[in-house]
């Protein structure tokens, strides 16, 4: 049986996550981004945990967060205080309830990911990156400092970057089941997730990026088709930070950390390390067969 360990964000990762959790014969760990985590309405939000865990409970939301067919009383009440962009079903609410009382309570997010998770019947593990506080915080062009849910939220993705940080990897702990799993799977997979926004907190960790570096066999799933982003703001995040949103700019940015790369067809740079393949996902299926076709090929 083999060892995957896969690196997610949330809605893009997720959906490779329904298609690699469907395969038999692999034991599947899934290391969940968290410098999106915020408290919303004084309630402690999880989105890429959350947007994980109901993508392989098949509850996701039409649009691939939240719960579908979820209501949204408390959502309308509260706009009657203030003005509100950031949507928060019923449902996903409670569930956020429950996750802020478990902390209050003294449970680290490693321990009430896995009561939440193990409620919705799902096997393989799901761990956060660190128990710690990590934020990704955007600087503008313009000198504004965002948390991550107001940039992309609030503002829609649209303010150009000038930096991006990662608050507080540098103090952050990383518990021995993350780095347990990453040095003893087999494969390592980077999903295709945004690499700056969704993906680089999770290497801002030293000790985990060490982890990685030392493996020798880490695949990376690109975000991109042709000059496009699968989900989100990567292309544009990828050409402010100075990257070209395609192979040569995924190369330069998982340099020392990748082995390998799967792309879209057409997207190759023709190296012995890069491989076409269909990466879009329209269901369940392309994702599984994808997956299928990475783990076959090793």
């Amino acid at each position: 049986m083999k060892k995957i360990v896969y690196l997610s964000g949330g809605v893009g990762g997720a959906k490779f996550a329904k298609g690699l959790s469907k395969l038999k014969n692999i034991d599947l760990s899934i290391i969940v981004n968290t410098g999106d985590d915020e408290y919303i309405h004084g309630v402690a939000l999880s989105p890429d945990i959350d947007s994980v865990i109901y993508g392989l409970a098949n509850i996701e939301g039409k649009y691939g967060w939240g719960i579908q067919n979820d209501k949204f009383t408390v959502h309308n009440e509260l706009k009657s205080f203030y003005d509100l962009n950031f949507m928060i079903g019923d449902k996903d609410l409670a569930l956020n309830l429950f996750r802020n009382q478990m902390i209050k309570d003294g449970l680290k997010l490693t321990e009430i990911t896995d009561i939440i998770k193990n409620k919705f019947n799902i096997r393989c593990k799901i761990f956060p990156m660190s128990d710690d506080k990590v934020s990704t915080k955007i600087i503008t062009k313009n000198g504004e400092k965002l948390n991550f849910q107001n940039y992309f939220v609030e503002k829609k993705a649209k303010p150009r970057l000038s930096k991006v940080v990662y608050e507080g990897s540098k103090k952050a702990t990383v518990s021995n089941l993350v780095i347990n799993s990453i040095n003893e799977s087999d494969v390592l997979i980077v999903g295709p997730s945004n690499p700056i926004l969704s993906i680089g907190p999770i290497l801002s960790i030293s000790k985990i990026n060490k982890s990685i570096q030392n493996h020798n066999n880490v695949i990376a799933i690109s975000p991109f088709v042709g000059k496009k982003a699968l989900k989100g703001p990567s292309v544009q995040n990828f050409i402010d930070m100075g990257y070209k949103p395609d192979i040569q700019g995924l190369k330069k940015y998982y340099k020392n950390q990748v082995n390998i790369f799967y792309v879209h067809r057409g997207d190759s740079d023709g190296s012995s390390n890069v491989f076409e393949d269909q990466i879009v996902f329209k269901n369940e299926n392309d994702s599984k067969s994808l997956a299928f076709r990475i783990l076959q090929n090793e």
